[in-house]
């Protein structure tokens, strides 16, 4: 764990110690949320700014870090441990301790779910909760005064305490207790955490109460066989009677009518919210004027050229091997699939399929794309440049249905890897994936988790007008958590020896490759913020700055 934390603070103090020298005043939202956070380091909470439309979490936080700081004042230790009062640099280190935090619960996650046996491998596990981390729009906040740091870290602790407590088999009340603990500390950071701390959880739950049949008849479900899952019917009736839910490995899945049995559930999930936003009069608190709640579909269609673009060293065998597949729908290039490295079925959809999702794609682009005031009024976020793009010429928006019908099926199908053969642990699944129906960290997503995660990831995308990276942090933290890993076997082999192609061979390689991509990212952003500044004319003199 030290290299890996290690590896997390030098680009993080860097960062840290870079903006505060270059940004000395607060800059754009980091206004409202400093000066609320002084006035209730004065103990003024009965003072609010209507502007603010998230909970107090972050600024009582605060306010508790600087009456440590006037403690450590008090017993002669200045600024020897903390220094995390309430000046604008003492406001944003409340991030900057915020991010090593998260990285161990991300990290803590994983070993939760992970197979007992695996945890001697540890180090691809702490790698990846690294990379998770390294995130560009979640690391470029974790040096200014924004909630994101701290919401995400609430929600990932309640996760892998809802892992943990399934895997060691806590009783009823001490797995309510904690979970409801954690989940309203959740929610004094962001309200929109409500859906990942209650829906996604109460699915994966859900999913695991329902399936309670013989593993023998699931497996028969799953295989196909005659009067199992050959048929439509014969899923029902076997699920009704049997007790057993049709969840298969994202591997052996087809996306067909017979997946349609288990979306029951996530309907149910669904009226709740509507029920949610109805009460509230919106989603969030304060001022409504500018974050009113609307139906947004086309939010789920950004989602997945965002996450591939992100993650696209974990993606690229499918990215680089779609055009080989594109061409072998065409009779003339029939032969090209003899040398491809996968079946078709797992790289890319049924040219039907692909069709119709296309379709679905392009007619919720022409009845519901809206674009907010503040998406083309404000030339400081990237999202601003994106869209100018996107919506001009008008075609380009329709142009784009393919990339995103590709990018949600290789996001999908990565979840879906399994690992090689010859590597530890493979044949079998084992620890808390049978107790509770998430990834272990190395074999197959099933299609119940797949569909709980996109579920949970409309009900908080769908609904806001505005377009923000940040609103897709989460949705892509879940996804990432849960791309399977490949364990290294060299080192449990007898006098094998450390090689950089032993390295290379077994060692999950696409780590190496994130890495790199997200550190450049980071860089190349981090330092358009801190030095290619501009000047509105409407403003003279006042620096602004390229963000997420």
């Amino acid at each position: 764990m030290a290299a890996a934390l290690g590896a997390l603070l030098v680009p993080l103090s860097s960062w840290f110690f870079a903006v505060n020298r270059t940004v000395t005043e607060p800059y754009l939202d980091e206004v409202f949320h400093v000066r609320q956070a002084q006035v209730y380091c004065h103990g003024r909470f009965d003072v609010w700014d209507p502007k603010i439309t998230t909970p107090p979490g972050l600024y009582l936080l605060s306010y508790a870090a600087s009456a440590l700081e006037r403690l450590q004042e008090k017993v002669g230790l200045g600024h020897q441990l903390l220094a995390l009062d309430c000046s604008l640099t003492g406001l944003r280190a409340i991030n900057a301790v915020g991010l090593p935090l998260l990285f161990l619960a991300v990290r803590s996650s994983y070993f939760h779910r992970a197979p007992a046996a695996a945890l001697e491998y540890r180090g691809v596990f702490e790698h990846s909760a690294l990379n998770v981390v390294l995130f560009p729009p979640l690391f470029f906040f974790s040096a200014l005064y924004y909630t994101d740091v701290w919401s995400a870290l609430s929600v990932i602790a309640s996760y892998a305490f809802l892992s943990k407590a399934y895997r060691d088999e806590y009783g009823y009340w001490s797995r309510t207790l904690g979970l409801v603990v954690l989940g309203l500390v959740s929610l004094m950071f962001r309200q929109t955490n409500i859906f990942w701390i209650t829906a996604l959880p109460a699915g994966i739950v859900l999913v695991k109460e329902l399936d309670c049949g013989h593993q023998a008849i699931r497996d028969s479900m799953h295989r196909k066989a005659e009067g199992f899952g050959d048929t439509l019917y014969n899923i029902a009736k076997t699920s009704w009677k049997m007790g057993v839910i049709y969840d298969p490995p994202i591997r052996d899945a087809w996306v067909d009518v017979k997946l349609l049995i288990t979306l029951g559930p996530y309907l149910v999930l669904a009226a709740s919210f509507a029920a949610f936003i109805i009460w509230n009069g919106g989603v969030v608190l304060g001022d409504k004027s500018n974050h009113v709640a609307t139906l947004h579909a086309p939010q789920m269609l950004y989602l997945w050229p965002f996450v591939a673009f992100f993650s696209w060293p974990m993606l690229y065998p499918y990215l680089l091997l779609t055009p080989v597949m594109l061409l072998t729908w065409l009779p003339v290039f029939g032969a090209l699939e003899a040398v491809q490295l996968f079946k078709r079925s797992r790289l890319l959809p049924r040219l039907s399929l692909a069709f119709i999702a296309a379709s679905v794609a392009c007619a919720v682009i022409w009845g519901n794309t809206i674009v907010h005031p503040f998406t083309l009024a404000d030339n400081r976020h990237y999202i601003f440049y994106a869209f100018k793009r996107l919506l001009h010429p008008w075609w380009v928006r329709y142009a784009a249905s393919p990339i995103y019908v590709l990018c949600c099926w290789a996001c999908t199908q990565v979840l879906g890897a399994e690992p090689a053969d010859n590597q530890i642990f493979a044949e079998t699944m084992h620890g808390v994936s049978r107790k509770i129906p998430i990834p272990d960290g190395q074999h197959s997503a099933r299609i119940s988790f797949a569909l709980v995660l996109v579920a949970t990831s409309l009900l908080q995308l769908i609904t806001a007008p505005l377009v923000e990276p940040r609103y897709f942090i989460l949705p892509w933290m879940f996804w990432r958590m849960h791309v399977p890993l490949r364990i290294p076997v060299w080192r449990s082999e007898k006098n094998s020896r450390w090689s950089y192609k032993t390295l290379w061979e077994d060692y999950d390689h696409r780590l190496w490759f994130e890495t790199a991509w997200l550190l450049l990212v980071n860089a190349v952003t981090g330092y358009i913020f801190l030095y290619w500044g501009f000047a509105w004319p409407q403003e003279p003199g006042k620096v602004q700055r390229f963000m997420w």
